[in-house]
């Protein structure tokens, strides 16, 4: 039994990483108030998985749940409060759609100058505890928050999801061999993840990259695609792009791959 609970807190720690889905919608009222939908599903292969781990134990043996953090109402209430004041929970809901099992959770908030949202934050509390080195080293890869700035109908936002200002560049990675390349691919293959911000009113003018009617992606990644690209893949292991519009040029071309390119993104509601 404890060789299996090993096995089977192995994969979910693999979970963190792959065959993952994690989509966040953040949807912007003219008067300032709205909500951010978290939506975070595991794959039917993966769930399979696990329940065949739990057969290995024998009779009585049960499978962890990998998705009962996603629907826990008491850490959703607890992001909410690290989100900044007047956030609250409006929904907790389980996922179980096309083979995908998971939750999905709606925040909402009266206005968003006090909105401080860490993409990324959901899904790391989450796997708190199975990644190598425990909480502490799971504390330490917390992402900067994103704040936001309204007033007379027009959003700024700084893009801090590679806000190179301060940071040294790592050291250029080794080109990847076939047989690391292949690796890469089983433990990516299936991930994805994207932030939108979504405006009811509709827009009147932005500067964002990628606007699909009142819809602006500020960031998407399927893995997968980018995968089936060896030559992008080792593209951007090589040149460790350290700024919005250095990724944005890296990624251009791969399909299911976008960021925003500009630092500050400003977006004007109808």
């Amino acid at each position: 039994m404890k060789k299996l609970m090993m096995m089977i807190s192995a994969l979910v720690a693999l979970l963190a990483t792959s065959c993952m889905e994690h989509h966040v919608t953040i949807k912007l009222n003219k008067d300032g108030s709205g909500t951010i939908t978290e939506e975070t599903t595991l794959g039917a292969q993966v769930l399979a998985m696990i329940e065949q781990m739990s057969a290995m134990g024998g009779e009585g043996a049960e499978a962890p749940d990998p998705t009962a953090d996603m629907v826990d109402k008491e850490k959703a209430a607890e992001q909410a409060k690290s989100m900044g004041e007047g956030v609250t929970v409006e929904k907790v809901e389980k996922i179980d759609e096309a083979g995908r099992k998971g939750g999905r959770i709606v925040f909402a908030f009266k206005d968003i100058n006090k909105v401080k949202y860490g993409f990324g934050d959901g899904m790391q509390d989450m796997g708190e505890g199975m990644a190598p080195g425990g909480p502490d080293a799971a504390a330490e890869e917390e992402t900067e928050p994103m704040e936001f700035a309204y007033a007379d109908g027009v959003l700024t936002l700084k893009n801090k999801a590679m806000d190179a200002e301060g940071a040294e560049k790592a050291e250029a990675a080794p080109e990847a061999d076939p047989a690391q390349l292949a690796q890469a691919k089983q433990m990516l293959d299936g991930m994805k993840m994207s932030i939108r911000l979504e405006f009811p009113g509709g827009i009147e003018e932005t500067n964002a990259t990628h606007v699909d009617g009142s819809t602006v992606t500020m960031m998407e990644m399927d893995m997968s695609k980018l995968l089936e690209d060896p030559e992008a893949f080792a593209k951007l292991q090589k040149e460790q792009p350290d700024s919005p519009a250095e990724m944005a040029e890296a990624l251009k071309g791969i399909e299911g791959m976008k960021v925003e390119a500009n630092e500050e993104l400003r977006v004007k509601l109808k």
